[in-house]
């Protein structure tokens, strides 16, 4: 009864209240807080989580860069069934999660971009998927993309090529020469551990160093690289194994000698061919096949290509038309004063001196012993035999020389130069390596 009668007395009081409850805000802070805070949790983990995907992308990168590495490099080795198979394998290895959702591509030649449709470029494409924590709240799952492209590129060349694929010191420097080569790279394809072997007080300056496997400095040796030897790499390419020598029919001379002043034409020389300390010899432009026998010049020889033309050139071909064991070595001795060119055109283009790949093992040393009246501009090819080099180019004429064997040896003061090869007609040895290019 009171508070009825008090209501009753007091008809403001009520309004009063009623219009307080009406004014009071107090609890849509509730409600706001209930409908921002979704809000805020999802700007908040945007904001972390972009930093996560950013992070994850760079890690993805990285895995689909050493990918596209690893399969430049078997391009680079000559093996281009093994590039998708490099590239997943690399790409594993470093992290990513080859099963979906994930995704994978890999394309030799790439299928878009600059290098689209370049044989010796492989493209890699990896896509991730990304699960979103606070985030979720606005986004549903999402995937990472990247590309990689990666390519073989002729990083330089070697005028030095040891060809066997196993021997200890294929490629070696004994004694005391010094064997200056300043900016060619010297090559061995053996894998020992030993495949260049630098002993005694020998000298090496060159560009530098590579092979299958690794290379010893012993003794007293100095080798003196512009840049880092390259070791445990892979075999450089032989620019000639697939050339061949034609089948020989007769002899324009048999057991050719001379010790005097004569002018030479191009043909077969059966037996042999020999020059004296007194030969005087002019040769004009072509191929000398020598069917059988050694080509021998003795110290005091002089030997010169009567090539007037800037193509012209002479080539030395040591053969055989009866048998493989007949095929015969070059000596040429020290004081011999042999100047020659390859020819820049034709079947031997860039070679002044090729043996037959028939040849066994067994035929014996080539010598190239001339010292410093040897000047030789092209290529010395013996795949299967030794090839011994004592020869000094400092006084002018040769600049290019290359020498290829399957055992390359030098042996006394030596000077290489291939500055000269791009215009000499020699094949070049290409060093390559891999880089991402996109």
């Amino acid at each position: 009864m009171l508070k009825i009668s008090s209501a009753r007395q007091s008809p403001s009081r009520l309004r009063s209240w009623i219009a307080k409850l009406y004014r009071d805000r107090s609890g849509s802070l509730i409600v706001t807080f209930a409908v921002a805070t979704p809000v805020v949790l999802g700007a908040v983990g945007l904001g972390v989580e972009s930093g996560l995907w950013y992070t994850a992308k760079r890690s993805l990168q990285t895995e689909a860069d050493a990918a596209a590495l690893s399969g430049a490099y078997e391009r680079a080795k000559g093996r281009p069934t093994n590039v998708m198979a490099a590239a997943m394998r690399e790409a594993v290895r470093n992290g990513f999660v080859a099963a979906a959702p994930n995704t994978s591509t890999v394309n030799n030649p790439p299928a878009s971009g600059p290098n689209a449709g370049e044989p010796e470029a492989v493209e890699v494409l990896l896509g991730k998927q990304q699960q979103p924590l606070f985030s979720g709240l606005f986004l549903g799952d999402l995937t990472i993309s990247v590309r990689s492209v990666a390519m073989v590129q002729t990083t330089g060349t070697a005028c030095v090529l040891a060809l066997d694929p196993s021997m200890d010191g294929a490629l070696t420097s004994t004694g005391n020469p010094t064997v200056n080569m300043a900016g060619c790279v010297m090559a061995a394809n053996s894998t020992s551990a030993s495949a260049i072997n630098m002993t005694g007080s020998t000298t090496v300056t060159a560009q530098s160093l590579w092979t299958a496997g690794g290379y010893t400095n012993g003794g007293s040796a100095t080798i003196n690289l512009t840049t880092p030897a390259e070791t445990n790499a892979w075999a450089l390419d032989d620019p000639y194994a697939s050339m061949t020598v034609p089948n020989l029919s007769g002899c324009d001379h048999n057991n050719f000698s001379s010790n005097s002043t004569q002018t030479l034409n191009p043909g077969v020389f059966c037996n042999g061919f020999s020059l004296q300390s007194h030969a005087n010899i002019a040769l004009n432009p072509g191929t000398y096949y020598i069917d059988g026998g050694n080509l021998q010049i003795q110290g005091g020889a002089k030997v010169r290509c009567n090539c007037p033309g800037p193509n012209d050139g002479v080539t030395f071909v040591m053969t055989s038309s009866t048998s493989a064991s007949q095929i015969g070595t070059a000596d040429i001795r020290g004081g011999a004063d042999v100047v020659l060119s390859a020819p820049k055109t034709g079947s031997f283009a860039g070679l002044i001196f090729f043996q037959d790949p028939r040849a066994t093992n067994t035929a014996g040393d080539n010598k190239f012993n001339g010292g410093a009246s040897m000047q030789l501009t092209g290529a010395i090819y013996s795949r299967y035999q030794t090839v011994e080099y004592t020869g000094n180019n400092d006084s002018g004429g040769a600049n290019c020389t290359q020498i290829i064997g399957r055992h390359v040896v030098f042996t006394g003061h030596s000077t290489i130069n291939n500055t000269g090869c791009p215009t000499a007609g020699v094949e070049p040895l290409k060093i390559v390596g891999v880089r991402v290019v996109e």
